[in-house]
């Protein structure tokens, strides 16, 4: 059977779209697993009571076990793995270091304004980039599997802009003799060319309608000065929205590698002034519109309403709120010519439910993907890798369901069991009945001693279920990589870290997209003013060939552990460094992200920055000197710098004509100038005895007598 999605047509089939739809979320019963996942992660089942106890009344012709107000906790085992497992994603995430590097040996110098790009895309984003984050963490962690949406913003609206006839006739005294721009104020006050200046107006600004051009072209003639509303780009940068699975974005069941999928759906609930404002804004088609509307408040048939469940009770959210589904298809398709692209197709899934008497439903647009990567915009989170398909990833809630049920048995008994042994319940003489009351210091008279006596309740271990709980919580957090001081910390490192890595390799895909969105979208005086000219050129002749990374070790969340690796650092390994293998500026980028991440952005500079900015000042100390101001001398013997500040000084001295001319006819900047280098030698002959004292020897190459 020939797949009807492959080949792109201009008239899409709306009916195999809705098909596909809803297979995408009935097979495989994902919405009841949707369901399942949070019902078991937010505590919510039939009967609860606001006062954690279970009552006959509320169980629907159940009887309450054991008794009549016995304990209903609620237990927030799933809930808890999962929090714990987003803190440590979040902030994997926002202490990753986003690294762009080239694939050619002269790729250094692109690379680094990649590398500077995005982090002024993620700074931009900083805002909508941390709670996508922790979005798109918690629906991987709760079902499995998730999307992050990758597209381009632009956003244009109105603002209001004067004109006057003083700024026309400017403008006609610039332009060309005889062009009609010259001749304009003329036309202005000619009310028989009205219509022809408005068209003129229509032409320069869009956003004018027929009747504002007109209105406009009086006030100019009447009074001088007009004012109308011009549109203007107010927003144009890459957008990211974390996607819930089967609620705003799907796939067909058997779908293995997401940018290989027939069809990805993404969907959307709209109101009608948002649906009504893209046949303006977008040219989505008028008449879907309208047809969209008229199913505001209803659903299609597949759609369970009880997946949308708050979070805090058991009661459901209606959607009979005016809202109106939109679903955006997206399908790899062939074009006329054999090649792949990606096409778009909005539409409501209503309406392809509906009996159209043989007529392809209405749908509101249909175009090709305008992205330059020719990817599906989408990029997918997902949990484990135990199966290929997608929908096989589980979610924490499937996994930890059982445990968290057998934790609540063990409490509830725990709670009855105090319950019972607090006020056991009573053996009464017959004849009495009910007639009394059992509390504290309630009298109650008798017949017979016998009258009234407490049922002894059944024996057992006071700690079985104490303990039965320790061990669940243990083989919970051996499972997941919970730190817990009964199990190997080795152990616990490796599971984190096989989650955090697959994490960030993630957003590595979805930083690629961003870049390359922003090649493509941003104009090059923009691209020139983030980083530099010469460095815009290059990222848009090659911004194709980068590589992207986001590395993080779990071990730098334990800082006991990281305080020992950087003293072994500092005392072991930087002083046998004699041949200069460490790099120091990544070294000490590399600590103050460990000990200071929230700070580390604002301290650091670039090497090349850092030597530049090391340069001016020794290059401002000798013109000081020359002036004859004496030179702050520093104490060299906490100074690292002063080898490279030394360098600096005699490259100074030795190319620069005028310092040379000073130095040989003004006494006091030599003297001052020899002062200077001797603080510096003084800070290297520092640096050496340090090193000395610490090995013990005194390297050959720091002598001079080894090359």
């Amino acid at each position: 059977m020939k797949d009807k999605l492959a080949k792109y047509n201009e008239k899409p089939d709306i009916n195999e779209l809705v098909a596909e739809y809803r297979r995408s979320l009935d097979e495989g019963q994902t919405i009841q697993t949707v369901r399942d996942s949070e019902d078991t992660r937010y505590m919510k089942w039939s009967g609860q009571s606001s006062d954690g106890k279970k009552w006959t009344k509320n169980l629907e012709g159940d009887q309450a076990f054991p008794f009549d107000g016995a304990s209903d906790t609620r237990i927030p085992l799933a809930d808890q793995i999962i929090n714990d497992t987003v803190d440590m994603l979040a902030t994997s995430h926002g202490r990753a270091n986003l690294r762009v590097s080239g694939t050619e040996t002269t790729d250094a110098e692109p690379s680094a304004a990649a590398t500077t790009l995005m982090g002024w895309v993620k700074n931009r984003l900083h805002n909508d980039l941390m709670r996508e984050v922790e979005l798109v963490a918690n629906y991987r962690e709760t079902f499995g599997w998730a999307c992050v949406f990758v597209g381009w913003d632009q956003q244009s609206t109105l603002r209001a802009q004067k004109l006057s006839m003083d700024e026309i006739m400017a403008i006609a005294a610039q332009s060309e003799p005889g062009g009609i721009l010259s001749g304009l104020p003329a036309m202005i006050s000619d009310p028989a060319q009205a219509d022809q200046v408005a068209e003129l107006l229509m032409a320069q600004v869009p956003s004018l309608r027929k009747r504002r051009a007109n209105k406009v072209v009086k006030q100019l003639r009447e009074t001088g000065e007009a004012e109308f509303p011009m549109a203007y780009i107010c927003r144009n940068e890459p957008m990211l929205v974390s996607l819930k699975p089967w609620e705003e974005v799907s796939v067909p069941p058997e779908t293995i590698d997401l940018q290989k999928a027939r069809v990805v759906f993404r969907r959307q609930y709209m109101t009608e002034v948002d649906l009504r404002s893209k046949v303006t804004n977008e040219d989505w088609s008028e008449s879907f519109v309208e047809a969209a509307i008229n199913t505001a408040g209803k659903q299609i048939n597949y759609l369970d309403a009880d997946i949308f469940t708050t979070l805090g009770t058991a009661s459901s959210v209606d959607r009979r709120d005016h809202l109106v589904e939109i679903v955006w298809a997206y399908t790899r398709q062939l074009n006329e010519d054999g090649v792949p692209s990606i096409y778009c197709t909005v539409m409501c899934p209503l309406l392809g439910s509906l009996d159209s008497g043989g007529e392809m439903p209405p749908h509101g647009k249909h175009f090709m993907l305008p992205y330059a990567h020719n990817e599906y915009p989408f990029i997918l989170f997902k949990r484990e890798n135990v199966a290929r398909r997608i929908v096989d990833s589980r979610g924490v809630p499937e996994i930890a369901k059982y445990w968290q049920q057998e934790v609540k048995r063990q409490r509830d008994s725990i709670a009855d069991s105090t319950s019972m042994e607090t006020l056991p319940s009573l053996m009464v003489n017959k004849r009495l009945g009910m007639a009394n009351k059992v509390g504290p210091a309630v009298q109650l008279p008798v017949t017979k001693p016998d009258d009234y006596q407490f049922l002894n309740p059944p024996a057992r271990p006071p700690n079985t279920a104490f303990n039965l709980i320790e061990a669940i919580n243990m083989q919970v957090d051996s499972y997941f990589g919970r730190a817990n001081p009964k199990i190997p910390p080795t152990q616990t490192q490796l599971k984190q870290q096989r989650l955090v890595s697959e994490w960030l390799r993630c957003w590595t895909e979805v930083y690629r997209q961003m870049f390359s969105l922003c090649l493509q979208y941003y104009p090059i005086d923009e691209l020139a003013r983030i980083t530099s000219t010469q460095a815009a050129e290059a990222l848009t002749r090659d911004g194709e060939r980068f590589d992207f990374v986001l590395r993080f070790s779990v071990a730098e969340l334990d800082n006991d552990l990281m305080k020992e690796r950087l003293a072994t650092i500092a005392n072991a390994v930087v002083p046998l460094d004699v041949v200069g293998r460490i790099d120091r500026t990544k070294l000490i980028d590399k600590v103050l992200r460990s000990v200071a991440p929230e700070s580390a952005d604002e301290l650091v500079v670039d090497q090349a920055s850092a030597s530049r900015e090391m340069y001016d000042r020794t290059k401002s100390d000798i013109s000081h000197m020359i002036l004859g101001i004496e030179a702050t001398y520093s104490d060299m013997s906490n100074d690292p710098t002063a080898s490279t500040k030394l360098q600096f000084a005699q490259e100074i001295a030795s190319s620069n004509p005028g310092v040379q001319q000073a130095l040989e006819g003004n006494e006091l900047f030599k003297e001052l100038f020899e002062k200077y280098l001797q603080n510096l030698q003084m800070g290297v002959q520092q640096q050496n005895n340090k090193q000395v004292g610490r090995i013990g020897v005194q390297p050959m190459t720091a002598q001079g007598g080894m090359q």
